[in-house]
This record gives structure tokens, sequence and C-alpha cells, in this order.
């Protein structure tokens, strides 16, 4: 790492075998974050090297109806096939959360993930992986007039954002809070107007927080430049070869590898996913996976199946969300499902989100009183 000098105190010298600078930042790289964030104050050296590595380790936090005492589970994507590797592990809620409480996860990026909690509001800002949270101040909109949110982080300021929205006919309200000044602002767009979202929870890519944005005449991808605090001209969607339709009803959007990907919906008898491999423009979306409905409809359905792809892992397997009741596994290469967790109870809806493992730290703000 150019510039930094990281040899070891001569305290530690003295009686410590020389150990390759890339053999010391390979072992590190593959220690939990907590030890991490321990093994940062042995010395400035090592500070600086444990900060300048990039873990690169995707997670998905998955959460029961109700958590606190029940703990959330992080689920390790890919030691899902190693036989020797721990796949899931529990984390427990915030300090914050009541107990019996439902969590609502407003959006991830970089590791931190948004939270909401039914009948409260209170959102928090938190890494999962180091325990880190804020409690952010209250925004102007309630809980239940809010439509659509999302997680980010603007380059441009260095400064890590959450997006609490509204959308009618009439106008779109899109309150921005900061975590460098622990504070929101408001901005009203009176040009985009009606947002009909198909998920809640938008996804973050360069800048910029996306959603689709439904439409019977022909639905495309939205987003929200976070540097420019503005809803920014909308991305093309594939061609499904329907006319324009884009297997209409229903899409769903997310990240992988740094790219877009989006999904035909759980209302179809097959289900599509595409990659937009070269960000923003049309021909780059490509068709990495289509699994028919008659591999589909012995155990999901054969008219609706109920599916949502949550992330592609990189030895091409799907893992996906089934009815909101339950995490699978899919791989391609055999056509067949694998059931990692069920719930048990069939009233239970999960919430799940995507997020890595980092030492992104939150500074202390000043402590609100909760209600």
């Amino acid at each position: 790492m150019e510039g930094v000098d990281l040899t070891l105190p001569n305290s530690l010298k003295r009686r410590t075998p020389f150990i390759h600078q890339e053999i010391i930042r390979d072992i590190l790289s593959r220690l939990p974050v907590k030890s991490l964030k321990r093994f940062k104050c042995v010395c400035k050296p090592w500070q600086a090297l444990i900060t300048s590595i990039n873990l690169n380790r995707p997670r998905l936090l998955y959460a029961p109806l109700s958590v606190n005492p029940n703990p959330l589970l992080s689920v390790d994507y890919e030691a899902l096939n190693k036989e020797d590797g721990v796949a899931m592990k529990e984390v427990h809620c915030p300090a914050v959360v009541e107990p019996d409480t439902t969590l609502r996860f407003l959006g991830s990026c970089h590791g931190l993930v948004g939270l909401g909690m039914d009948g409260r509001d209170v959102l928090v800002l938190w890494n999962p992986s180091t325990g880190d949270m804020r409690v952010l101040p209250k925004p102007t909109l309630r809980k239940d007039d809010m439509n659509f949110h999302g997680v980010g982080y603007d380059p441009s300021t260095e400064d890590y954002k959450v997006i609490w929205g509204y959308s009618d006919h009439l106008k779109t309200v899109i309150e921005v809070y900061s975590l460098k000044r622990n504070a929101w602002r408001t901005y009203t767009d009176l040009k985009c107007v009606n947002l009909n979202l198909q998920d809640l929870q938008g996804c973050y890519l360069n800048g910029s927080i996306h959603w689709i944005k439904f439409s019977f005449l022909r639905s495309s991808i939205i987003s929200f430049d976070l540097a420019e605090n503005r809803f920014k001209d909308t991305l093309p969607l594939p061609d499904c070869g329907l006319g324009g339709s884009h297997e209409l009803s229903s899409l769903g959007i997310g990240t992988t590898r740094n790219c877009l990907f989006v999904h035909s919906g759980p209302d179809k008898p097959n289900l599509n996913i595409w990659v937009m491999k070269e960000f923003g423009v049309r021909e780059s979306w490509t068709r990495v996976l289509h699994i028919p409905s008659a591999v589909i409809g012995p155990d999901h359905g054969y008219d609706e199946h109920g599916l949502k792809p949550l992330c592609i892992l990189d030895n091409g397997e799907v893992f996906m969300a089934h009815d909101e009741k339950c995490l699978q596994l899919y791989n391609p290469s055999t056509m067949t499902f694998r059931r990692i967790i069920q719930e048990d109870d069939d009233n239970s809806p999960i919430e799940t989100v995507t997020y890595e493992e980092t030492l992104v730290s939150l500074p202390v703000a000043e402590v609100l009183e909760l209600e």
C-alpha cells in the first residue's frame, strides 16, 4: 500500500517472527469484522492496513415477523455450499429495538442498514457487522404516509444518506437524511409525480437509489441522485420480447457485482433475470437466467410462483425468497431448489435486505428521546 509504513513497532519486532505484509493482509481479510475492529488498535500501520482492506463479503439479513428476543439471522452466501462453512449466524438487534417489534428494512449501502419499526416513529442506521448504530431525528413525513425509501452514499460529499418519500397524483415529497449533518432536508419534485413503485425498498448503485416505476404502457427504472437530490432520467428496461410490456404486472430490481439486475415478478409462471452489464446502456442488458414453469411449478405453483431473487452468487446460483415465507437457493446446473430457511408461522412475512460486511463506523450523535 503506497505511502503507508506497515512495519511493526520495535517492541513487537523483537518477539514476533517476520511475516510478509501480503500474508498479513490475506489473514486479516478472512477474520470477523469485530476482530478486525479490535486489531486496528494494535498500532497505526495495522490501522491503516485494516482500513484499506476491501472485505467484499456479501450477506443477507433476515428478520422473522417479530424480533428481540428473537435474533436476526445473517446468511453468508459463499458458505452455503461449503461443508465446513458456517452459513448462518445470529445477529442481535440494536438496543433501541423493543421486545416483539416488527422490523422493516429501509435499504442498505456499504454495510450500513436502515431500520424502521412498526408502531413507532423510530428510524435507525445500523452496521450489523460492528454493532454501531445511529438513531435518526424524526422526519416530517409519518411512517404511514411514506411509500418509498432507500439508503445510499453520496461520493461527492462522502456522506451516507437515507431517503424517505411519498408520492401521489399531485406531488412527490422526498426527505433526505444526511449522516454528516445528522438532519433531514425536504424536497418537492413536481416533475415526478404519481410514482407507482413496485417495491418500497430501493437499491443503491453508482451514487443513486433505484426503483422500478410501473406503468401499463412502459415500465422503467427511476433513479434518485444523491448528489443533486433529485430524480434523474429513467433507465431503460430490457426488451422482453413482449411488445414493450416488460412482462407487465410486476418486475423486481437488485444489484449483483456492481451491476443492476431486474427479474420478472412473482405472479408469472416463468422466472427470468437480466443483468445490465454496462450501467445506463440499454444494449448491455443480458438475460442470465431462465427458469421455465415446468421446473418451478411442482413446488411453487404453475401460475404464480411467488419467487423473488435476492442475490446472484459468483457460482451462478440464485438466492431467493418464496412467498415471503422461506429462503431458497436455486442451482441452474441441476435446475433444483434447496430450502435454506423456513418460517414456521404461515402468517409471518419475512423481511430481508442484502448488505456487505464492513468496518464503516457511525459517529456518535446527540442521544434522542424515543417515544
